[in-house]
């Protein structure tokens, strides 16, 4: 069974503090970026690359499904991943083939956004648990790390890999010290 933590809505005032922990426990993730973020913390993101993270897609805007016209979203998306090849370059690392995107909100049932992801050929991302830590207020550190290793423990009795959903940033720009700390405890469990 394997592990993986990913984080949406970044990069955010807790993405620093987030890449600090990861970096302390050897550990990389996938952080799937807000373009509208991004273009404000271009560094950021050269950090995450240069430390080993994978960098995604996660548009430019946030946008409900349905939000947006499909070549908007596609505009996008388009952006976007200019933003993280460019993040990528700063870093000296070279930017994948296929950039990981994850849509908001997740892809719904008869999500007319299938269309667009089909017109430029890209997998969508999931999850196997979304942590409610995007909620105002954010559940405690130790609420978050319990529902985390309550999944790990499922996932395990059945043999299926772990995908986690977590959120670094938002597109408001708030932290999320509690996915941090909720994180690091997490991470000293796995030692």
């Amino acid at each position: 069974m394997s592990i993986h933590l990913s984080f949406d809505d970044g990069p955010g005032p807790s993405t620093p503090a987030l890449l600090d922990v990861l970096r302390d426990a050897s550990c990389t993730a996938t952080f799937f970026l807000l373009g509208t973020n991004l273009a404000g913390a271009l560094d950021v993101a050269v950090r995450m690359a240069h430390e080993g993270h994978r960098l995604g897609n996660h548009t430019r805007s946030h946008a409900r499904p349905g939000a947006l016209a499909d070549d908007v979203l596609i505009d996008e998306i388009e952006a976007t991943d200019a933003l993280i090849r460019e993040a990528c370059r700063r870093a000296g690392v070279p930017a994948p083939d296929a950039i990981p995107l994850r849509l908001p909100y997740g892809l719904m049932p008869q999500d007319n956004r299938a269309a667009v992801l089909a017109r430029l050929q890209r997998e969508h991302t999931g999850w196997t648990a979304i942590l409610d830590d995007w909620q105002r207020p954010a559940p405690s550190p130790q609420v978050l790390f319990d529902a985390m290793c309550a999944h790990v423990d499922a996932s395990a009795a059945r043999h299926r890999d772990v995908l986690f959903c977590m959120h670094d940033g938002s597109r408001h720009g708030e932290a999320r010290p509690n996915t941090v700390e909720a994180v690091r405890l997490f991470l000293n469990r796995q030692r």
